[in-house]
C-alpha cells in the first residue's frame, strides 16, 4: 500500500489541526462524537456493552501505526474500509451494524474491514462484548499507541477529530474517502462500491 510514514507537518496543516474545534457545533449537528471515556474501568454507558466474559468472542488484537502498515500491506489489492470507533461513543454504535452489514456484502468482491477501537486498554472487555453482540467474529483492533492521534496521523494527518472516523483506500493503496461522523449503510455503499 502506498499510505505514507508520517510526515513532517507544514504549517497550514498544523494550523488546520490548532483550530479543529473551532467546527465542533457544526460537527456535534452532524452526528460526530466528541465524548470522552471515563475513568479507567468504569463502566461503559451502553446496555449493549453487558455481556460475556472478556475470554470469549472476537480477537481484539493491539496496532500501532507500524503494524497498521503492515496490515494494508498484507492487503494489498484489496479496498480497505479502516473505522476507528469506540464503546462511549453514541454515533459510532449506531453505524457499526451498517458496517457489518457492508463486510458481508462485499468481502467476497474484494473489501477488507479493519476495525480500530480507541478505547482505553482497560475496557477491552467492554470492547470484546460490543463486537461480540454486533456479530463482528473476525480479528479486530485496539489502538495501542499513546495517543489515539498518532495512529490517525498515520492515515490522514489533516484529520479534523471526531468519532467515528472511517477511510477508504482503494485497490492501490491510495486514500480516496474520509467520512467524519456517524454514517449509514447507503453512504458506506456509495464510497465501496465503485472501488470493487
Amino acid at each position: 500500500m502506498t499510505i505514507p510514514d508520517r510526515r513532517p507537518r507544514d504549517p497550514a496543516v498544523l494550523g488546520k489541526r490548532k483550530q479543529r474545534w473551532r467546527f465542533l457545533p457544526l460537527l456535534l449537528a452532524v452526528g460526530i462524537c466528541f465524548e470522552t471515556p471515563g475513568p479507567a474501568g468504569s463502566p461503559a454507558p451502553s446496555a449493549l456493552l453487558r455481556g460475556p466474559d472478556a475470554g470469549a468472542g472476537p480477537i481484539l488484537k493491539p496496532v500501532v501505526a507500524t503494524s497498521l502498515k503492515a496490515i494494508l500491506k498484507k492487503n494489498e489489492g484489496k479496498v480497505v474500509v479502516i473505522n476507528l470507533w469506540a464503546t462511549w461513543c453514541v454515533p459510532c454504535r449506531e453505524e457499526f451494524p451498517d458496517l457489518i452489514k457492508l463486510y458481508g456484502k462485499y468481502r467476497a468482491k474484494g473489501l477488507e474491514l479493519i476495525l480500530i477501537s480507541v478505547d482505553n486498554a482497560e475496557q477491552r472487555r467492554q470492547v470484546k462484548a460490543f463486537l461480540k453482540e454486533n456479530g463482528a467474529t473476525f480479528p479486530t483492533y485496539i489502538n495501542a499507541e499513546e495517543t489515539y492521534e498518532a495512529l490517525i496521523d498515520f492515515l490522514a494527518p489533516d484529520w479534523i477529530g471526531g468519532f467515528p472516523t472511517t477511510f477508504v483506500i482503494d485497490r492501490k493503496g491510495r486514500l480516496t474517502v474520509s467520512l467524519v461522523g456517524g454514517q449509514n449503510y447507503q453512504v458506506f455503499q456509495k464510497a465501496v462500491a465503485p472501488l470493487l
